[in-house]
């Protein structure tokens, strides 16, 4: 049953979907967020507010304009409540709302009365993710905006308090620092985020159910006709999750009979690519090499007037425009700038989870579909936590607090992917919204398979594969993968396995020789998404922002010594 707070959390993301520019009503519901420990999608909500209320000072800068539906006279009745499914999509029923209710623009009193709230909200909830260097820089402008004195300056200036004292911990310096000398690229400008299933999302099937194993059975038939998808049950990740009998059922990939070392057991392709090398000689679709132009087949241009648009056959293009690309074709000069040929190899694989994100966007664009309800991404799991609405702990205090998140890639460049496919963020909100944005991440970060550059050693390439995420992940894997257009898993000789080494405190080292290449029927296929050669600290890093929390994979458990 919905709290009071989900009800009207409801209830005015209803209202938003009938009047999506009105700044009164994100304002609203990020202090609904706020109160249920979403300072994401606070912070999301308040910076839609204050973009909007941007155009009332600066009208002619602004793409989208603030602005409110009011009742007439004649209808002063309340907007009806409709569940985010409910939409209206009859134009008799639109037209019907356009003659009952007026659309004026927000004025100019009604901007110096809101502004500071937003301001507030949105400094004080970036600061609660994390998200210092975004934080620092709206709070610096807010302060600089608003009134001395007022109480919207007051939240600001305590929110920079807290700002200082990661700037001063970041520098190592206990002296007092002014605000305006900050070097507001020393602050961390990634934080984190619930990785949750929000108890809005309807879209999240019943993975287990048998008619859902049915149907994924049947697309495996085509790629792993040795494999089948079973109900299995894998630990739980989260930090206070050190009881063996606290369990997650998911999915998982099993043999259905005995499988050979170095047989290749599945081949799979995918669309939901991304890379983040500009002009690269890779089909635009699946990522692989390019043929050349003497070849039988050679590459194709798109039909449509995308110059650098070229795909490594026929069928690729065919499928991209059917897919994908009939949703951003013409419009690549603005899309090519977003995420591409990042300097820093640190900052690359969070552009490319980007750049997935905004290629599942052209998919939901084009296909006309809601993004959660793509069948590349409908049924990976995002390694989340369970949502206790009693809870209202902040982002740094909840376990659930696993998924990365920034400002940048959380917020403002899905925008601007929206806006440069010439899809409006606040029309477009019941699709896109912030959390729908956050799932698809978690979906990502967990499952994407990746390939690493040649000089720099940053990730370059990237891809869900939707029947491979099936694979469980384990540090001791049995498969050993390879992508290059097509995703395959061969089975592991026998030297492929993995060494399980732990190191005592009086320095003596104990290992288990590796285990036997092949796979038996009704065995597990387990396969793995990080480097399997790094010692167990590493691996649980990579783990607790890929994965949610700890890997807890047989390994990972004997190496770290909790068995």
């Amino acid at each position: 049953m919905a709290t009071p707070i989900l009800q009207a959390r409801a209830e005015k993301t209803a209202q938003l979907y009938t009047d999506p520019h009105n700044p009164y009503l994100y304002l609203d519901r990020a202090r609904l967020y706020e109160q249920l420990g979403f300072p994401d999608l606070a912070a999301a909500d308040a910076y839609r507010a204050l973009s909007l209320l941007e155009s009332v000072v600066d009208p002619d800068g602004c793409e989208f304009h603030a602005q409110k539906k009011v009742d007439s006279p004649e209808n002063d009745q309340a907007t009806t409540f409709k569940n985010e499914t409910e939409r209206e999509e009859e134009d008799e029923d639109e037209d019907e709302d356009d003659e009952d209710n007026a659309i004026v623009p927000v004025t100019q009193e009604e901007y110096d009365a809101l502004i500071g709230d937003v301001y507030a909200i949105l400094v004080r909830n970036l600061v609660l993710c994390g998200c210092y260097r975004d934080a620092y820089e709206f709070g610096v402008r807010g302060i600089g905006l608003l009134e001395a004195g007022s109480a919207a300056t007051t939240v600001l200036n305590e929110q920079m308090e807290q700002v200082k004292k990661i700037y001063r911990a970041r520098t190592k310096s206990e002296a007092e620092v002014e605000l305006g000398l900050i070097d507001s690229a020393l602050l961390p400008a990634q934080g984190y985020a619930r990785r949750v299933l929000y108890p809005w999302n309807e879209h999240e099937p019943d993975r287990c159910a048998p008619e859902e194993l049915k149907f994924l059975n049947e697309r495996l038939a085509d790629v792993a006709p040795k494999c089948e998808v079973r109900a299995v049950a894998l630990p739980a990740l989260h930090a206070g999750a050190t009881d063996e009998a606290e369990v997650s059922v998911q999915l998982g990939l099993f043999a259905k009979e005995d499988i050979a070392a170095d047989e290749i057991i599945l081949r799979e392709n995918s669309l939901l690519t991304a890379t983040n090398r500009l002009h690269d000689d890779l089909c635009d679709a699946c990522n692989a090499p390019l043929p050349e132009l003497s070849a039988a087949e050679p590459p194709v241009g798109c039909e449509g007037g995308c110059a650098d648009t070229i795909f490594c056959s026929q069928a690729c293009h065919d499928t991209a425009q059917r897919v994908y690309h009939g949703a951003i074709c013409g419009l690549e000069d603005g899309l090519e700038s977003i995420g591409k040929d990042i300097p820093d190899p640190k900052d690359k694989a969070d552009y490319l989870y980007l750049l997935l994100l905004g290629r599942a966007l052209a998919m939901s664009a084009t296909q006309d579909v809601d993004a959660l309800e793509l069948p590349e991404v409908k049924y990976i799991w995002g390694d989340f936590h369970d949502f206790d609405i009693n809870s209202t702990s902040t982002a740094q205090k909840n376990d659930s607090a696993t998924l990365p998140f920034s400002f940048q890639l959380n917020i403002l460049q899905p925008m601007r992917f929206l806006e440069e496919m010439e899809i409006d963020p606040y029309v477009s909100l019941s699709r896109y919204d912030t959390w729908v944005l956050n799932t698809l991440y978690a979906k990502f970060r967990g499952t994407a398979s990746g390939r690493l550059s040649t000089w720099d050693g940053g990730p370059e390439l990237c891809a869900v594969h939707p029947l491979w995420c099936l694979a469980n992940h384990s540090c001791d894997p049995n498969v050993r993968w390879e992508w290059g257009g097509e995703i395959t898993f061969r089975a592991r000789h026998d030297e492929e396995t993995a060494v399980w080494v732990r190191t005592y405190p009086d320095g003596k080292i104990e290992a288990k020789p590796p285990a036997k290449g092949g796979i038996a029927k009704d065995q597990e296929i387990l396969n793995h998404y990080c480097d399997i050669g790094l010692p167990v600290k590493e691996r649980r890093e990579w783990a607790s922002g890929a994965l949610g929390g700890l890997c807890r994979c047989d390994r990972c458990v004997w190496e770290a010594f909790e068995v």
